[in-house]
């Protein structure tokens, strides 16, 4: 039997643990090291004389750093099934007319490959995404044309020469494609866009952080909702044996202080807590920082059946689910104060 110590660990099955994701910051650096000196726009002949963008290539001067930033791009594809608009590329045109180029992660992307699809509906994500920006000094006919016209055509492809707009040394072969691209003016930047940072370097007299949108507030009763659905879902066996008074006069008594639910979901954590205990090589410090993943995690890739183990029923005394109640009570307190 592990060593871990529960008796002062909570657990809310209302609340959505906090799950941090954290972004590529190489790629900034390796696009810093490659030496960008501008954008190349390459143009197809269209119908009545239009110019039909088909590639865009940063201009790079030095090839090792400019391949590895490729690499990184190029992996954010592929683990987005291949989708190229898993690279978000975004204009800013500024009031001195040019422009700047915002490279990052697409955060929906981003969130669907980091975050394991057992755990989407279950976690809060928290993410901490790198954004690139490349200044560009003017708003050239090439910039023009390829936003008049690039949703003209299904994809673009985008990778990096090195040498200069009128000497290409040598070409990237490796690219992506897409077809997503936005374009902004500085001052009218969505707050819910990545490129919104760039306010912030530029240290535009207006950005205000505390202006930024903040996720909804949830309430007592969305928690009180998903706490039900949520201990039907990962311990039904648990669940239907307390709704059919296992442990009734022990809830009966406890009822006359505390609601129903507060009073099964302890006892549904002291149960799993006890069988964790019996799992010899848990993690010597499972009750550590970030338990609330670990315990949900257990919960999620862990069924219930008729060999499930059950403390007997002397071991619910009601000290000890109080103790829990309030161990459970701590938890939700603590993440609605922050």
């Amino acid at each position: 039997m592990n060593k871990n110590d529960f008796s002062n660990i909570g657990f809310d099955y209302g609340l959505k643990p906090h799950f941090i994701l954290v972004g590529d910051i190489e790629f900034s650096e390796l696009f810093t090291k490659a030496d960008c000196r501008g954008i190349l726009y390459m143009f197809a002949q269209g119908e009545r004389d239009e110019l039909i963008p088909v590639q865009m290539a940063f201009i790079f001067q030095n090839e090792e750093p400019a391949e590895k930033f490729l690499d990184i791009l190029l992996s954010w594809v592929e683990n987005s099934n291949n989708d190229g608009d898993a690279v978000s590329i975004d204009f800013i045109e500024n009031n001195k007319g040019g422009y700047t180029l915002s490279i990052s992660p697409e955060i929906n992307r981003f969130v669907e490959r980091m975050i394991p699809k057992n755990l989407k509906d279950k976690v809060n994500p928290i993410m901490m995404v790198q954004t690139h920006y490349k200044e560009i000094d003017t708003l050239g006919q090439n910039y023009l044309n390829f936003k008049a016209n690039y949703k003209k055509v299904e994809k673009i492809a985008v990778g990096y020469i090195i040498g200069t707009p009128t000497k290409i040394v040598k070409q990237s072969k490796r690219y992506f494609t897409k077809k997503e691209f936005n374009f902004y003016k500085e001052d009218e930047i969505p707050t819910n866009s990545v490129a919104l940072g760039y306010r912030a370097t530029q240290k535009l007299f207006d950005f205000d952080p505390k202006t930024l949108p903040k996720p909804p507030k949830e309430t007592i009763d969305d928690i009180s909702q998903r706490r039900i659905a949520e201990l039907k879902s990962l311990l039904p066996l648990t669940y239907n044996r307390l709704k059919n008074l296992w442990l009734g006069d022990t809830q009966k008594r406890l009822a006359q202080t505390y609601p129903s639910e507060i009073i099964m979901q302890a006892i549904c954590n002291l149960t799993i807590f006890e069988r964790l205990k019996k799992i010899e090589d848990l993690s010597p410090d499972f009750t550590k920082s970030g338990y609330p993943n670990r315990i949900l995690n257990y919960l999620i890739e862990t069924y219930e059946s008729f060999d499930s183990y059950y403390p007997p029923d002397e071991f619910y005394t009601d000290e000890l689910i109080i103790r829990q109640i309030q161990n459970d009570k701590n938890e939700l307190e603590t993440y609605l104060s922050k």
